[in-house]
């Protein structure tokens, strides 16, 4: 492959990495708005059904008025026969003909009434329940969306809160340092100042015997308890 060729399947790749991230940012809103489509088409596809039923029940009841006229004049024409009346039973014998022609008629549109109500019945369950499987994935898609932002913001804070210990403990430990540093600064201070007002002399002159508290000693007071006797 050259190198121009290599340039272009790089740039169409990343084309489509880029489309795709706009699609996956804007997915919801998509099928959101598909659900939205899909209903308002179920809504028509529900009305045209409605229509479909009304003309189908229409035609069902002028097919059941026709019949009920078929056996009206049916019966006049055996009448006028009985009367020998051939010319009236001939008349009545043409009306039942027009009649079951449109009878014949009215039962073929029913038929084709029926059949489409009955598809336009089948499409609408089966899209009826493809949009209610699409709104489930859509709740189970934004619920597990919900769910994983609020597992992120709270990884997000659980890392700055041990973040957050650490700095502190490193501090403590620094404040501890420079306590136990003041702490001997103290100490030396105070023994700098202890034998600028002569106290290594005072423990010279104790190490010597000289200087010390008369009286004092055991010897003394032996000797003292003894002289009371």
């Amino acid at each position: 492959m050259s190198v121009w060729n290599k340039l272009w399947t790089a740039v169409r790749g990343g084309t489509n990495e880029a489309a795709e991230a706009v699609a996956d940012s804007q997915a919801l809103r998509i099928l959101d708005q598909e659900i939205r489509d899909a209903d308002r088409a179920l809504g028509k596809a529900l009305d045209e059904r409605a229509k479909i039923a009304a003309k189908r029940k229409m035609k069902e009841q002028a097919i059941t008025t026709t019949q009920a006229d078929i056996e009206k004049y049916t019966k006049a024409a055996v009448a006028a026969l009985e009367q020998n009346n051939e010319d009236l039973a001939r008349q009545t014998a043409e009306r039942i003909s027009t009649l079951e022609s449109q009878l014949s008629a009215d039962e073929t549109v029913l038929a084709e009434y029926q059949a489409t109500e009955k598809n336009m019945a089948a499409v609408i369950k089966q899209t009826e329940a493809k949009v209610e499987n699409l709104k489930r994935e859509v709740e189970s898609v934004k619920a597990t969306e919900a769910l994983q932002s609020a597992q992120a913001a709270v990884a997000s804070r659980h890392s700055g809160v041990n973040s957050s210990l650490g700095t502190a403990a490193d501090s403590l430990s620094r404040i501890r340092e420079k306590q136990a540093e003041r702490s001997a600064r103290l100490q030396a201070a105070d023994e700098i100042e202890e034998a600028r007002n002569g106290g290594d002399l005072d423990a010279k002159l104790a190490a010597a015997g000289i200087g010390g508290s008369a009286g004092n000693s055991a010897d003394d007071i032996l000797a003292k308890l003894k002289s009371k006797q």
